[in-house]
């Protein structure tokens, strides 16, 4: 409320400027012409009004030196308070989007080079789930901020990955990520980008728990689903606050094949892998069929990147 106070304050000085100057010329010739008076008593109407020549000019050019000092500052002024409050705008925005999209594409977004509706927007998505087993077992055996301080250093690792391959992170759930490739940008390999991440997120977590092992700390396994499909995207929640996500079949399709992978797998769609199959190698999974749901999913366990394999 004080600093709205002292912008309204700020404002009222600088959209006033003109009248700021005029006020300035109108002081000045007063007191001209009373200094004036004192210095000569001859003629004093002419002394009082200004009205000698020599003393009228003089006094109209002070009086638009004034007009245009108080002119440019004002729209000096006024630009200035401008571009502040635009800059405070983007460094708001770009905030808010770097916590979910890449910082390249959160650069997007902010330029407006890239948009994101604030409506709900048929799309085909690749969604995935990454979730840590065993986690009811970690949590019991340390204390709160341990546990804590777990799950950061695991995200850091996990969405700097994500980033790398241009995921949007839709949403942490305790110890699941959801991450969402189709939304709001979309490129034509966005399979492929999730199932890399997730191959990738898999290698960094053999270093991670190498280090964790080093410290006496117990490893931590992740289980991966991924589906791709149609999805609705836009912001949900309320007027007060908002989050931009994916909603839709396809999305729980991704949770539940995630539920029904073990640790280390990585478990995609039929559909998923029909778009994938010439660039990882896979191996049939089988059906999975997770609590919640009648008709089980066909599924298949993505162990390498063909070209991984080519460039080693």
């Amino acid at each position: 409320m004080k600093t709205s106070a002292k912008n309204d304050k700020r404002s009222m000085v600088t959209d006033h400027m003109v009248l700021i100057g005029f006020g300035l010329a109108a002081i000045y010739w007063l007191l001209d012409s009373f200094l004036s008076l004192f210095l000569s008593y001859d003629n004093f109407l002419e002394k009082m009004t200004g009205l000698d020549l020599t003393n009228v000019w003089g006094r109209v050019i002070v009086l638009c030196l004034f007009v245009i000092f108080g002119s440019h500052a004002q729209f000096t002024m006024n630009e200035r308070r401008k571009s502040a409050r635009r800059m405070e705008r983007e460094a708001a925005t770009r905030e808010r989007f770097r916590r979910l999209l890449s910082p390249d594409l959160a650069e997007l977004v902010v330029n407006g080079d890239l948009s994101v509706q604030q409506g709900g927007e048929s799309r085909v998505a690749t969604v995935m789930f990454a979730d840590i087993r065993g986690f009811t077992r970690h949590s019991r055996d340390a204390d709160a901020d341990t546990i804590l301080r777990m799950l950061n250093d695991y995200y850091e690792v996990v969405v700097e990955i994500v980033f790398r391959h241009e995921g949007t992170v839709d949403k942490f759930i305790g110890d699941g990520i959801m991450v969402i490739w189709g939304a709001p940008l979309a490129h034509d390999d966005d399979p492929q980008r999730a199932a890399r991440a997730a191959l990738d997120i898999q290698r960094a977590l053999e270093a991670f728990n190498f280090d964790r092992a080093a410290a006496g700390k117990p490893p931590i396994q992740v289980g991966i689903g991924i589906n791709t499909g149609p999805v609705v995207a836009g912001y949900l929640g309320s007027s007060r606050t908002m989050s931009y996500s994916v909603i839709g079949d396809a999305v729980n399709q991704a949770s539940r094949l995630c539920a029904g992978a073990a640790p280390g797998e990585i478990l995609v769609s039929e559909y998923t892998h029909h778009l994938i199959k010439d660039h990882f190698a896979t191996r049939p999974r089988g059906d999975v069929r997770v609590k919640g749901m009648e008709q089980a999913i066909k599924a298949y366990n993505v162990v390498g990147d063909n070209a991984y394999r080519h460039r080693v």
